[in-house]
């Protein structure tokens, strides 16, 4: 069972994730429109959680006022040119 942080407001959900191809953890962060951004680099579910309790505001607050990212393929899958401020 994943963690999430509930979402009343049009601002992205946050929920801890397990990597499906590797070990380790990954934070999403999905936005009512059905954008998605992964934020991986997390050991344990409990350091994702953590993340998500600490620092997800600011996060959210940097990339609010940020461009859209665009993103390049490579072979762990998209990952966002631009660095994510983990």
């Amino acid at each position: 069972m994943s963690m999430s942080v509930p979402n009343p407001s049009p601002n992205p959900a946050f929920e801890a994730r397990r990597l499906t191809s590797a070990s380790g953890w990954y934070v999403r962060v999905a936005w009512v429109n059905g954008r998605r951004f992964h934020i991986p680099g997390f050991a344990s579910k409990q350091e994702a959680q953590r993340w998500i309790e600490e620092k997800a505001p600011t996060w959210l607050s940097a990339h609010s006022r940020a461009p859209e990212l665009r993103f390049a393929v490579s072979p762990a899958g998209a990952v966002p040119e631009a660095s994510t401020n983990r």
